[in-house]
């Protein structure tokens, strides 16, 4: 809790302090204080303790004595520091014949001469003092101590002798005269001030509505996003770490450099120095030329932040559009393994050079296990380290080595250490040029202070930007003064002391506004901070703070955003009082502690969501995850489920962002209240993990939302799991038990009347009939399931069953029925625009005709399901193709198609090894390769068929692939095939 610092003397002015501080904590309104003797515990050091008292107070409390006066009073080094932090001071003069000290004139007292005498005089005095702490946070409160300030900055104005001190104090003087007029305005006319306010807030929220959208001409760039950080022109040296990184991008055989520092060591600054130069054509320092054909930026820091998406994305925009379009559709399908949309990305890049900086990687690992905590995001890193031949290369940045990544490939690695400064005179030339006009007094220091400088800063660029901006802060400040005032730095904490130290230099106004900063954790705009400190700062105008406050070093800006350097927020948010989770409820004057604020951060994220129509891209959910995470921050984790249901399924899950559904959905389990939120989550994740092929944990989300819903008698929801489940022990070849759950869950959706559950059920029951041999259930199940689609004028889900139908009346030899089913599929796909359903509507055409013997139509229909990139699906596509190529007689384009079904099969059994169709397409295929000359892939074939019959013996499995291995051998004039026939019908 921030408190009122009482400065007294012990020699005359002891009791009276404490009887003070007892007034002030027990009466009403209660004023909150700190006095020495009962907030300095046994143990700690003093004088530590009084310097961040006085850093952290509200106000200071001089009590005036003789002794307190006195020059050589420890009062006046504690008042003066109160000055030096911007503090506002309230002189309460207890004996009369105590003089003010000049520095502190004309400040008015509170007089309490004549207390000591009379209770009565006390009681008076004291009710004026209480009232005057309480009214210094008021608008007018606030405005008398920038004129205090006002006052002070004037008279040291008259007092200095040197053309340095004087500008200092001038410049101080026209920003105190700027901000006062501002809070006179506020001052004066309040209702002004606040609609002048809330209408600049207004178009600030206008223009995060309608977000500008680049034309799709320009949407292709060489450089990808703005660098996190701009290395200044005063960065010098590291000259042997900027060879290193450029070794790097010349050695073709190694593909990341991960730089590790600590905070402040200026990683960031080294890197941006090199790329920017890079971007040019050359390297730095003379180092010669060198070409890139792109770089692409990413910042945990930034506004494009650190993951697998933005990282895929963003190397599309090197491509083609063409090509980018197929690889978006890759990346959207939950069956593709990260290896597989990586290899097929990274394939397109085969020759030049891309660089890919991934910045402040640490905010992705875990501090305790130094693992990479986004597990997309692991395999991504490592698919790059493992496949064959790319031009793509990583920089890593991060204050913690990623230790499980360093061990993949190591030969592909190198690591970069940052562990010491910049030496002499490289540190003491950038103190030198941060000072460009010379106003704090760096560019004229002597050698041998600068040289003492970087010493005790150890030449960390962040902790010689620290010091640069305590001298900008405060006019009172000499770099001789701070090197006195630290003599008790430590090595390991240099950057944090120094920056908490430039923190509490700052006026309120910019401390609050860097907090504001702090509590998003994203870049935002003015508006953004305008909005969150409103309720504590009437009439505030952050744009010139915020601009103030980059020209001093505290503050990063990237395209019109605002955010702070990691070691900067760390502090500053550590300054606002946690407090309490009620804080966010409170309405009109809400406290200012980071619950409040999170809250209130999180709904400026809220008024800033584009309309529904206009979310075509993750870009557009934008502040939806940005609410999510103030919301999990905060501690309100239903506010964030509600956050998260609105976006999970029919956005971040259609548009292929399944693992970021998957790691939100973790963040919430365990938190929730709501036993209906609880169980939605717990079941949404278990769709994720399906998706991505995790079968055994979503087994585990759906049983247990199942116990949730029956918990809750939730019987929609009870249905809706149960369905789900059954996918999974279907997926998984237990075509009984899944049968099961579908029965259990047809038998709820029909109780609640949700006509498209029941259509769902009834199609997936189809499925499994028809996988168990009960081919003619299979078609009454699909035909009822089809029945409903109509009803309800679901297109999409009319669509897929038209798909399981089709292979259903394959298996009755009903061939035209078949063909016309497939057709009436393929219809609805183009109309639906369905990449998804084009490709398995139309490789069921092509079975179709195959069987009714229309090889022309049948390979015409294939080639056409080739075109729709569809990873769960491609193998069976290619093997079908290849087998129709060689009936018709052509064994180069056949051999092809079966060396391409094998790789998109191996593809996805390296993510999963229990895919059955991925299984039976390989096993397919390498039949089909033995008949064009490679007649020893014969012996893996029937290995692969071994494999995919060990984990389902289902019949109607057997009938389907028995068709196929029997249609194929009829070319096997040779008998190359003999004995495999076994291997696909399990009988061996």
């Amino acid at each position: 809790m921030t408190r009122h610092f009482i400065c007294y003397s012990t020699s005359d002015a002891a009791e009276f302090a404490a009887r003070l501080c007892d007034e002030l904590e027990a009466g009403h309104p209660t004023v909150p204080v700190w006095l020495d003797k009962r907030d300095v515990q046994p143990g700690q050091e003093w004088d530590e303790e009084v310097s961040e008292a006085i850093k952290t107070c509200l106000s200071l409390i001089f009590v005036m004595t003789l002794d307190s006066v006195d020059d050589e009073s420890e009062c006046k080094g504690e008042w003066t520091r109160a000055l030096r932090y911007k503090k506002p001071i309230i002189p309460v003069k207890l004996h009369a014949d105590a003089e003010l000290p000049l520095r502190l004139d004309p400040r008015n007292y509170v007089d309490f001469t004549r207390a000591r005498d009379s209770e009565e005089e006390y009681n008076a005095a004291m009710a004026r003092l209480r009232k005057r702490l309480v009214w210094l946070g008021s608008p007018e409160g606030v405005l008398e101590s920038m004129k205090d300030r006002l006052a002070d900055a004037q008279r040291d104005l008259r007092r200095a002798q040197d053309a340095v001190r004087r500008a200092r104090v001038e410049d101080d003087i026209e920003q105190l005269r700027k901000d006062i007029a501002r809070q006179e305005e506020v001052v004066r006319d309040p209702q002004a001030a606040q609609r002048r306010v809330e209408e600049s807030i207004a178009r600030g929220l206008e223009r995060e509505r309608q977000p500008p959208r680049a034309a799709p001409e320009t949407r292709r760039a060489k450089f990808i996003n703005p660098p996190p950080g701009l290395s200044p022109s005063y960065f010098q040296d590291r000259q042997m770490e900027t060879g290193t990184l450029a070794s790097f991008l010349k050695d073709e055989s190694v593909r990341l450099i991960t730089v590790i520092g600590r905070g402040g060591t200026g990683k960031t600054a080294l890197v941006c120095r090199l790329l920017k130069s890079v971007e040019g054509g050359q390297l730095p320092d003379g180092g010669g030329p060198l070409s890139v054909d792109g770089i692409v930026y990413l910042s945990a820091a930034g506004t494009r932040r650190v993951n697998t998406p933005n990282i895929y994305a963003d190397l599309c925009r090197l491509l083609p559009e063409e090509t980018a379009q197929q690889l978006d559709a890759l990346y959207k399908n939950p069956q593709a393994s990260t290896e597989l949309k990586m290899q097929s990305l990274l394939a397109h890049f085969g020759e030049g050079r891309v660089v890919v900086l991934l910045d402040n990687f640490e905010d992705v690992i875990n501090r305790e296990t130094h693992h990479v905590l986004d597990e997309e995001l692991d395999e991504a890193l490592r698919a790059l380290l493992n496949l064959p031949h790319h031009a793509v290369k990583v920089i890593v940045t991060t204050r913690v080595a990623p230790q499980d990544l360093a061990l993949v490939q190591p030969g592909r690695q190198r690591p970069l250490h940052l562990d010491e400064g910049l030496p002499s005179p490289y540190a003491e030339n950038i103190l030198r040029e941060m000072d460009a006009d010379g106003r704090v007094g760096l560019r004229t220091s002597p050698d041998e202070l600068l040289g003492e400088a970087r010493e005790r800063t150890r030449g960390y660029p962040r902790a010689l930007e620290a010091l640069f901006a305590i001298l900008a802060a405060d006019r009172d400040t000499t770099l001789s003064d701070i090197l006195r005032d630290t003599v008790k730095l430590l090595p390991e904490n240099v950057v944090h002391d120094l920056v908490g130290e430039a923190f509490s230099r700052l006026d309120p106004a910019a401390q609050k506004v860097m907090q504001a900063l702090a509590v998003y954790g994203h870049p935002v705009t003015p508006a953004a901070v305008d909005y969150l400190l409103q309720p504590h700062q009437p009439g505030i105008d952050s744009a010139p703070v915020l601009k103030r406050l980059v020209n001093m070093q505290f503050a990063r800006r990237e395209s019109g955003r605002y955010y702070l350097h990691r070691v900067d927020r760390a502090y500053a948010l550590a300054r606002v009082p946690r407090g309490e989770p009620s804080d966010r409820g409170e309405a009109g004057a809400p406290p200012y502690t980071q619950f409040a604020l999170l809250h209130r951060g999180a709904e400026y994220f809220k008024e800033t969501r584009l309309p529904a129509e206009k979310w075509k891209t993750v870009e557009d959910l934008a502040p939806q995850l940005a609410e999510f995470d103030l919301r999990c921050a905060g501690e309100d984790y239903d506010a964030a489920a509600h956050v998260l249901f609105q976006i999970d399924f029919e956005y971040l899950w259609t548009w292929g962002f399944y693992r970021r559904m998957a790691e939100m959905h973790e963040r919430l389990q365990g938190k929730l209240s709501d036993p209906l939120l609880e169980q939605m989550s717990v079941g949404n994740l278990g769709i994720a993990y399906n998706g991505v092929g995790q079968v055994q944990k979503a087994v585990a989300c759906y049983e247990r939302a199942i116990r949730l819903s029956r918990d809750n008698r939730n019987r929609p929801g009870e249905g809706a799991w149960l369905s789900n489940l059954g996918n999974c022990y279907c997926h998984v070849g237990d075509t009984v038990l899944a049968a099961d759950y579908y029965v259990q869950a047809l038998a709820i959706a029909r109780e609640v009347g949700d006509r498209r559950l029941e259509a769902s059920i009834l199609d997936n029951l189809g499925i499994c009939k028809n996988l168990l041999g009960q081919t003619p259930d299979a078609i009454t199940y699909h035909e009822q399931a089809l029945a409903i689609c109509r009803e309800t004028g679901d297109r999409r889900s009319q669509g897929n069953v038209l798909g399981n139908f089709v292979d259903a009346l394959i298996g009755e030899h009903r061939y035209a029925e078949a063909i016309e089913r497939a057709l009436e599929g393929v219809a609805i796909a183009e109309e639906l625009n369905s990449p998804n359903l084009r490709s398995f509507n139309y490789v069921n055409l092509a079975q179709a005709r195959f069987y009714a013997g229309d090889l022309p139509g049948a390979r015409e229909a294939a080639e056409t399901a080739c075109r729709y990139d569809e990873p769960s699906n491609n193998h069976f596509v290619s093997a079908l193709l290849g087998l129709i190529l060689l009936r018709q007689g052509d064994v180069p384009a056949a051999r092809d198609a079966f060396a391409s079904a094998v790789a998109q099969a191996d593809a996805l059994l390296t993510f999963s090894k229990e895919n059955l169709r991925a299984l039976y397409s390989k096993a397919l295929a390498l039949c089909g390769l033995a008949l064009c000359g490679d007649a020893g892939r014969a012996g893996e074939a029937a290995g692969a068929y071994r494999a995919a019959r060990a984990i389902n013996k289902d019949a109607g499995i057997r009938t389907r692939v028995l068709l196929l291995f029997d249609t194929l051998a009829e070319a096997d004039v040779a008998g190359v095939l003999a004995g495999v026939r076994k291997a696909a019908a399990g009988e061996e």
